[in-house]
């Protein structure tokens, strides 16, 4: 009898048990990880026609219709799971602003956005709003476009994420471990996308790292909207939560200005920039992981505050602190690594990559340590070389604290004179 009282009572003990995340580094449900969500389109044609005329009648400044979204369940558009309490302990940032804010701005425009991607048929977009920001400061800070991989996210975090959805995942790209206790993105061809709960078959390489990461603001909720301009001038784009409705998931263009009260946060999306000059008094430019064929080539014009965008927003710190320069010289070149940082950059560990000549003769590969460098101080690698033909010249540095750096450039080396565009 005694017995059965025992297991009766940790029976009861475990149905009262708190479902949900405990803080923003805790796991999902075990029932959330099992569940078999509807696979049912979430908009039928019908709704696209009741969403026309609703329009029409509440002056909605942007058109809707069906599209690939529109016929994909909600679990699999939405899959940002807010975690309880997530704002305990956080680190946030209030940005604010340190100077007159433009009344536009777009990082499109100046080359700081790569090609809009498509989560397909998994709840993933926490991924996907995780890795939007670092892979545009990659292109902004080391002018190079690199592919990361979401699915190294969805598969080996150690916080049961996956389709089934997740939180903001920037703390593996900084000190969280994998299941292989690897930290720092993975590129997309070490592990492509799949769009399922693929088994994690690590150890991966990990060459892109963040500083740190913050939320932007001073507490929880929708944060100000010149912090999210600040943040965005200052560290790139940024990633933000939002709430879903179906008007959201069948828009096709136009300025968004549907406001549901009630709709609920549900997924992660990044904000690239904004227009002050449209909408009531201005607008977001929304960057979506849906694919290109959604709304204005995978981009939404949203006003400020509709559908809650700007909630849980944070930024990535990925600084360019450290500069390349290729320079030709008499007899070779050098390479200078200068400090634009106000503190002194330590441990600097570059790598260099000397490829080409007649017949591709040359394939060479240097690697060095700086202990340190000074503010505004540069520190010069010289190299000398004799051959013929056009050489091929990628630097790759990473110091302890100045992010990541990438240089490359093209010359022709004639005899023991190379001839470098200078600081190409």
């Amino acid at each position: 009898m005694k017995k059965s009282f025992i297991v009766l009572g940790l029976f009861l003990l475990l149905i009262d048990m708190p479902a949900g995340f405990s803080d923003c580094d805790c796991s999902l449900p075990d029932d959330a990880t099992t569940a078999q969500p509807s696979v049912q389109p979430w908009i039928s044609d019908a709704d696209i026609t009741a969403l026309q005329k609703q329009g029409l009648v509440d002056g909605w400044t942007f058109t809707v219709g069906k599209n690939p979204a529109t016929e994909r369940p909600l679990s699999q558009l939405c899959g940002l799971v807010e975690p309880k309490n997530w704002w305990v302990d956080a680190s946030f940032d209030p940005c604010i602003p340190t100077s007159t804010l433009p009344a536009y701005f777009d990082w499109r425009n100046y080359g700081g956005c790569t090609p809009v991607k498509d989560q397909d048929g998994c709840g993933s977009c926490w991924a996907f709003g995780t890795i939007a920001p670092l892979e545009c400061n990659i292109l902004i800070k080391d002018h190079k476009e690199v592919d990361l991989s979401e699915q190294w996210l969805v598969s080996c975090n150690q916080n049961r994420w996956g389709c089934n959805g997740g939180w903001w995942a920037h703390s593996y790209l900084q000190y969280k471990m994998d299941k292989f206790y690897g930290t720092g993105a993975v590129l997309e061809e070490e592990f492509p996308y799949t769009a399922v709960d693929a088994t994690c078959d690590g150890p991966y390489h990990h060459p892109y790292t963040i500083d740190s990461w913050h939320y932007i603001g001073f507490s929880t909720g929708v944060a100000e909207t010149d912090a999210i301009k600040q943040a965005i001038m200052t560290y790139g784009p940024v990633s933000v939560c939002c709430a879903v409705t179906p008007a959201f998931a069948a828009y096709s263009e136009g300025v968004f200005n549907e406001n549901d009260a009630d709709a609920q946060i549900n997924h992660a999306v990044a904000l690239v920039g904004w227009d002050d000059s449209q909408g009531t008094n201005g607008v977001w430019i929304l960057r979506n992981s849906w694919g290109s064929w959604w709304g204005e080539d995978g981009y939404m014009r949203i006003e400020y505050s509709v559908c809650k965008v700007g909630y849980a927003a944070c930024y990535v710190n990925y600084p360019a602190r450290t500069k390349i320069e290729i320079s030709s010289k008499p007899l070779g070149f050098s390479i200078g690594f200068k400090n634009i940082w106000n503190t002194t950059t330590t441990n600097v560990k570059w790598n260099i990559n000397i490829n080409g000549g007649i017949l591709r003769g040359i394939n060479t590969t240097f690697q060095g340590t700086i202990n340190a460098i000074e503010p505004g101080m540069i520190v010069n690698e010289k190299f000398l070389f004799f051959g013929f033909g056009p050489l091929s010249i990628s630097v790759t540095a990473v110091p302890k604290n100045a992010g990541k750096i990438v240089k490359h450039t093209q010359g022709f080396l004639f005899g023991s004179l190379l001839f470098v565009p200078q600081n190409q």
